[in-house]
């Protein structure tokens, strides 16, 4: 039975390899109904005229406050392999050459990532302290990559005061040789996909006036968000890394390779790009993790990036549905099938 753009109804039918204990329907019947707005799924799983919201399509954040008190409502969660981060504009001041890296290190330190979990995510994420960029669980990659910067807020304005950079007006704002750290333009998107931005977004602005640096948050529409990233108009972007495997996630450090913009980070002699490249041509996994390594150490050492938190993946579902398993992917390929209900 189908209506289009309502529901519809799959009804359970013997497997033509019955015998295999694999994938086996344990539901006579699933209805999928058609909701775009996560706030309605949400009122309709609470009221029980639905039973399961995907990860996929999954309800916000603040839903889940609402929700995690709700003995009729359960809440699958676990870490995932990505990772939220600010990328910078590396390729202009105030965040080129030496100085960049030394202001990029400062802003690592000065990021209270525990904050930013608990504040903006709602404890639904995992400070991202243990990589540059590579989440630690990603298949393959090595160990060598799973270093990152703690919170450090005094050894953060060391770094600012050893780089010459200080409040010579009274202001709050740290300047250097008549250049201010005021106005730093930080880009997100009105995306409701990416609905993580705005909060965390303001937990950066507050930590880092902590330490003199002012940022403006700018919301863009998501194409021209596109364009400013393309002509380099930002100074700081949110940013996240796809569900990709690691040699192509890899791919935002090799120059050659980036439809638009300037990527994620270049360093000025360009030995992390052909490190990336080299890396993705491995003939073996020795000589590829040489090559990542190698790599990670350059995003370490300049502080090529800045992470912030590694999400959780979390759904939502009565607690009558019993037996859910998380599987690979984000969300598509769910297997409810296999759950039942207990009433």
């Amino acid at each position: 039975e189908t209506i289009p753009k309502e529901k519809v109804v799959l009804k359970r039918r013997h497997s033509w390899r019955d015998d295999l204990d694999f994938h086996r329907p344990r539901m006579d019947k699933i209805v999928l109904t058609c909701i775009t707005d996560s706030q309605t799924a949400v009122m309709a799983l609470k009221k029980g005229e639905i039973d399961f919201i995907s990860r996929y399509d999954r309800p916000s954040l603040e839903s889940l406050l609402d929700l995690k008190d709700n003995p009729d409502i359960a809440i699958y969660s676990r870490p995932s392999s990505r990772t939220y981060i600010i990328s910078t504009a590396y390729w202009k001041e105030p965040f080129n050459g030496s100085n960049g890296i030394l202001l990029r290190k400062a802003i690592n330190y000065a990021l209270n990532r525990e904050e930013i979990v608990k504040g903006a995510f709602f404890g639904y994420a995992t400070p991202a302290t243990d990589t540059m960029y590579l989440s630690p669980l990603l298949p393959d990659v090595p160990e060598c990559c799973n270093k990152g910067y703690d919170c450090n807020i005094d050894k953060a304005k060391q770094i600012l005061s050893d780089a010459g950079w200080n409040d010579t007006d009274g202001d709050g704002i740290l300047d250097k040789n008549g250049k201010s750290l005021k106005d730093l333009k930080l880009i997100i998107t009105s995306s409701s996909s990416l609905n993580w931005m705005p909060d965390v977004a303001l937990m950066i602005q507050s930590q880092l006036r902590r330490v003199g640096m002012d940022v403006k948050i700018q919301t863009l529409e998501s194409k021209i968000l596109s364009e400013s990233i393309k002509n380099g108009d930002f100074d700081l972007q949110l940013d996240y890394t796809r569900p990709n495997p690691m040699a192509f996630q890899l791919k935002m450090f090799n120059s050659s390779l980036i439809l638009y913009g300037y990527g994620t980070y270049a360093n000025e002699n360009n030995t992390l790009g052909k490190l990336v490249y080299e890396a993705g041509v491995a003939t073996s996994e020795e000589e590829r993790d040489e090559y990542v390594c190698q790599a990670c150490d350059i995003l370490y050492e300049d502080a090529g990036t800045i992470p912030l938190v590694h999400p959780m993946e979390y759904t939502v579902m009565s607690s009558k549905i019993k037996g859910y398993e998380f599987r690979p992917g984000y969300g598509e390929t769910e297997h409810i099938e296999e759950c039942w209900t207990e009433e």
